[in-house]
């Protein structure tokens, strides 16, 4: 990853955050997208001293102008990446059944777990690297493919959307030299996943229970998911790839 162009959405906690000093540490430059100035420039920091950098860009996912503001700014510094981990998500909106989900919340929910992944895709593409393969990774999510928790239906459609879009898109670009692939993290020790139990009681009996006795962390996820953007995964494409330590056997 020396000297790779790397983008990460919701990269300024959990999962993304750990994946962008994961691809810092191995010589990346990252940029990290992202809402939050003051967690961006904290995240920065982190990179000081990693033999690649980190560049927070202040970026709404949900704003498809956002996104393409991010790209064309890209583009006047770099001649294109090779990396890009969509992994803006949110969890804690649209819970229960759908007789109690409010329309509004539904749409928040889509637009930022796939709509979001739409528009990154959509502007990134103009941006791909010419010379050298582009890895695109999808965050996914266990329950849009294993496991349906009755009180997520919402979260469950909308995580099964990036899935098939991601197969759809790895069958349109592969002549490209561009793969792209999905993660489907099960349980993952982040604030997202907390936000989708009632209390934190809730949260650490349904952690005793996970097969191994604890959920995976943020760093576990980023190693795989710097191995799909690897030349190690060269022949991995249109792969929805499930990492939750055995939950949902």
């Amino acid at each position: 990853m020396q000297n790779k162009v790397v983008i990460i959405s919701g990269a300024t906690s959990g999962i993304g955050m750990a994946a962008a000093l994961t691809f810092a540490e191995k010589g990346a430059s990252v940029y990290a997208l992202g809402r939050n100035e003051e967690s961006g420039k904290q995240l920065e920091s982190k990179a000081e001293n990693l033999k690649g950098s980190i560049t927070f860009s202040k970026t709404d996912v949900d704003r498809e102008e956002s996104i393409k503001e991010f790209f064309e700014s890209l583009g006047e510094e770099q001649d294109g990446f090779h990396v890009l981990f969509n992994n803006a998500g949110i969890g804690n909106t649209a819970i229960g059944p759908l007789s109690r989900i409010d329309e509004e919340d539904w749409e928040k929910l889509f637009n930022t777990n796939l709509k979001s992944q739409y528009f990154m895709i959509k502007h990134a593409e103009k941006y791909f690297s010419k010379n050298e393969p582009v890895s695109i990774i999808n965050n996914a999510a266990i329950v849009g493919s294993e496991k349906f928790p009755p009180a997520l239906p919402a979260y469950s459609a909308s995580k099964a959307g990036v899935i098939a879009m991601t197969k759809s898109l790895a069958s349109r670009f592969a002549k490209r030299n561009v793969r792209v692939n999905a993660i489907s993290p099960g349980p993952v020790d982040t604030k997202l996943a907390r936000g989708l139990y009632p209390n934190e009681e809730s949260y650490e009996k349904a952690e005793k229970n996970h097969p191994r006795g604890k959920f995976g962390r943020p760093e576990e996820i980023a190693k795989a998911v710097y191995f799909l953007a690897s030349p190690d995964s060269s022949y991995i494409n249109g792969h929805n790839l499930i990492i939750d330590g055995g939950y949902s056997l």
